[in-house]
């Protein structure tokens, strides 16, 4: 038995979808403008550590440096401390994830959702480069 075009399913959508995923998805449109200061501290020999490195090797990727210059400092310790972030917004705010038992993309979404509130910075403007806008400018 097969089934006709009409029958088959459009797309397979998962319940549920994987912390990998989540956090590719959202990479796409990433960025971090108001963050001024982020500080990474976590004890790699202490479990629980796997969160805070996923987001570390995140943010660090050069589509996302390129949003900003923000100062970064990677604290790792060897005193079985629980795994922490600090971020420091440009507006003098603080946000302190302790991610001992959160995800990756818990905080990512968490972080996404404070920067978008004090993003100040320009919006993606819709730039359209043709032959006119050349002849103007001369004029």
């Amino acid at each position: 038995m097969t089934l006709t075009e009409r029958e088959m399913p459009v797309r397979f959508k998962p319940k549920y979808m994987s912390d990998a995923v989540k956090l590719g998805m959202l990479l796409k449109d990433y960025h971090i403008r108001p963050v001024s200061k982020m500080r990474y501290s976590f004890d790699p020999y202490c479990d629980n550590t796997a969160s805070i490195r996923k987001v570390l090797s995140a943010l660090h990727t050069k589509k996302v440096l390129k949003s900003s210059s923000a100062q970064t400092k990677i604290d790792v310790r060897s005193d079985r401390s629980k795994p922490q972030l600090d971020v420091v917004f440009s507006d003098g705010h603080q946000l302190t994830f302790k991610t001992e038992h959160l995800k990756a993309s818990e905080i990512m979404e968490t972080m996404k959702k404070f920067i978008d509130q004090r993003d100040t910075g320009p919006a993606d403007e819709d730039i359209s480069l043709t032959k006119m806008t050349g002849k103007m400018k001369k004029k």
